[in-house]
């Protein structure tokens, strides 16, 4: 009865929804709405988290969203539910995965136009995507941005403002 007298979400429904739906919300609304419900959010979720850390990022709320992903990555290597002997939380493993290709390095996909637009603290990132059958590298390094199409016949994706038309084998920093 104690937590009925309180206003509480187990869930970040709403910040979930404006990664979802990114491009339905403005940076004032997405702002607004993560300043009211982040701390009404309780953390009981797995799954929020990873879905906080990535809107965090994206409204330039740096340090939650690292503290986000640190909550993420430690929830089965720490043991933070006390539940791991029953078994990792998968789908909170995926998540942290999103927090960092879609937190840090700012990759979005709205209506089939791939864009990336990551953190200038990031220091050192590399990973793989396929993207529509073909294989792209994102490699962040200090400050500068390498996308390398390894496979595919062309791809145009966004870095921040400026539209790439990526060949295969040829490398766009």
């Amino acid at each position: 009865l104690v937590i009925y007298r309180y206003q509480v979400i187990k869930q970040a429904d709403i910040v979930l929804a404006m990664f979802m739906l990114g491009n339905e919300f403005s940076p004032e609304q997405k702002k607004r709405n993560f300043d009211y419900y982040d701390p009404l959010t309780t953390g009981d979720s797995s799954l929020s988290a990873c879905i906080q850390s990535i809107v965090a990022a994206e409204i330039g709320y740096d340090d939650a969203a690292v503290r986000y992903l640190r909550f993420a990555v430690l929830m089965d290597l720490a043991d933070v539910g006390g539940n791991v002997r029953d078994g990792v939380h998968i789908a909170s493993i995926g998540g942290t995965w999103m927090a960092v290709v879609y937190g840090l390095a700012g990759m979005r996909d709205y209506g089939g136009k791939l864009s990336f637009s990551p953190k200038k603290f990031l220091q050192k990132l590399k990973f793989p995507l396929t993207v529509r059958g073909q294989r792209l590298e994102v490699d962040v390094a200090d400050g500068h941005v390498t996308y390398t199409l390894r496979q595919g016949e062309g791809l145009t994706i966004r870095h921040r403002d400026e539209e790439l038309k990526l060949i295969e084998g040829k490398s766009v920093t």
